[in-house]
């Protein structure tokens, strides 16, 4: 946002002086909206590379446990950047994945009293059941429904709630739009896992 902010600021300032006459106030206000919107996008930056390098660890415990790729509705902004040069992920190869004994990360929200944030790492192996019982509760899940999630501080226009229950009783879960095939097929193959 503040990157936004100082590039206007820079735009406005560097229309304001149309010929370029040299204006010292009008010098410092561009160099200093200048330098905020760098500074700022290398900030954006660096964050979107740390959070992405987070995700792709595997969770430390089990031994032989593989790490999980990042699934296609919870690419970061490098990701996405990388993908004109065709490096992006698809919901097939996700659920192609999952089917061949892979794990993918999803981000999702917990639709609680609180919305909050969680990964879930969404596979047929036992440290994925681990991790969806860890968020939903244990198998079976049931999926009741999906719709348009109702609340929360995030783009809710690419997400889906899920409604669901399982044995330690109902769940709402919004996970990325193009993610819900792959966590809908596990769910139903979860109870077979354990």
């Amino acid at each position: 946002m503040i990157a936004v902010v100082a590039a206007i600021v820079w735009a406005l300032s560097t229309f304001a002086n149309m010929s370029n006459a040299w204006d010292p106030a009008n010098f410092v206000v561009r160099v200093g909206a200048g330098a905020l919107t760098v500074a700022a996008g290398i900030e954006w930056l660096v964050l979107s590379i740390r959070e992405t390098r987070q995700a792709g660890l595997p969770r430390v415990g089990s031994a032989g446990e593989t790490a999980a790729a990042r699934s296609a509705g919870s690419s970061t902004a490098v990701e996405n950047l990388l993908s004109v040069f065709g490096r992006r992920r698809t919901a097939a190869q996700d659920l192609d994945l999952v089917m061949g004994g892979g794990a993918v990360l999803v981000g999702a929200y917990l639709m609680e009293r609180k919305v909050r944030r969680v990964w879930l790492r969404v596979g047929l192996d036992p440290a994925s059941v681990e991790s969806l019982e860890a968020a939903l509760g244990g198998a079976p899940h049931r999926v009741f429904g999906t719709q348009i999630p109702t609340r929360g501080l995030f783009d809710r226009s690419a997400y889906t709630q899920i409604e669901g229950a399982s044995r330690s009783g109902a769940w709402s879960i919004a996970v990325p739009t193009t993610d819900v095939d792959v966590l809908r097929y596990v769910l139903t193959r979860a109870e077979e896992i354990r």
